[in-house]
């Protein structure tokens, strides 16, 4: 049997010890054929394997580019049958996949810099962005590129205002929905910068020291 199919195989049988719908798997199946086409001939290692989901996601619709993220990530193990990511894939499986139900609402770059200019951030919010304002002086960024990045952490916050809790797999669909809006490779590579260095900011609440602090 090609290796291709093992691994396959192998991501389906674990996706149906899941739970994982026929429908679902059908649809990652389709995927999965259109990603191993793009492997072929290429080496197995985290480069080609990210060459070939890139070409993929060009042709992508917005709406499915978080479906298409999810499944390019559960299989990447399987292909490189690494057993330990395997295992804590198995390990996480149930509350990642509990999230990916929520979608933010579908929008426009345009649209987001249009509510930027009138819209309030609450007071949890305002916190997230001056700690993440911060880390950034600290880093002695350029008053240029701090404007851009905290511009940016603030198209996260508008998209992550729905979410139905904090986790890290919501916080995964939102950047998944959002990235395909930015046609621009500089433009997404500095979006995903951001979105690491801020999801520490987003996920940890610390608004109650600061009204302490604020208070005293």
């Amino acid at each position: 049997m090609p290796i291709e199919n093992e691994a396959v195989n192998a991501y389906l049988n674990f996706l149906r010890t899941k739970g994982v719908t026929q429908k679902s798997l059908d649809a990652r199946v389709e995927f999965l054929m259109r990603l191993i086409a793009g492997l072929a001939a290429k080496p197995y290692d985290r480069v080609a394997y990210a060459g070939a989901l890139n070409m993929i996601m060009k042709k992508t619709r917005d709406q499915a580019w978080h479906f298409h993220m999810q499944v390019a990530r559960e299989f990447y193990p399987f292909w490189m049958h690494d057993i330990k990511a395997i295992a804590l894939l198995s390990e996480q499986f149930g509350a990642q996949s509990a999230m990916v139900e929520w979608t933010p609402l579908p929008t426009s770059l345009k649209q987001l810099s249009s509510t930027l200019e009138t819209i309030a951030f609450d007071e949890v919010e305002s916190v997230q962005l001056e700690q993440y304002l911060s880390a950034m002086r600290q880093q002695g960024l350029s008053k240029g590129l701090i404007v851009v990045k905290l511009r940016l952490a603030k198209i996260m916050l508008l998209r992550l205002r729905d979410a139905p809790q904090k986790s890290g797999a919501v916080y995964r669909v939102a950047v998944d929905m959002t990235l395909p809006l930015f046609r621009l490779k500089n433009s997404r590579q500095v979006f995903l910068t951001v979105v690491r260095e801020f999801f520490q900011h987003w996920i940890t609440d610390k608004s109650g020291d600061t009204r302490q602090l604020l208070s005293a």
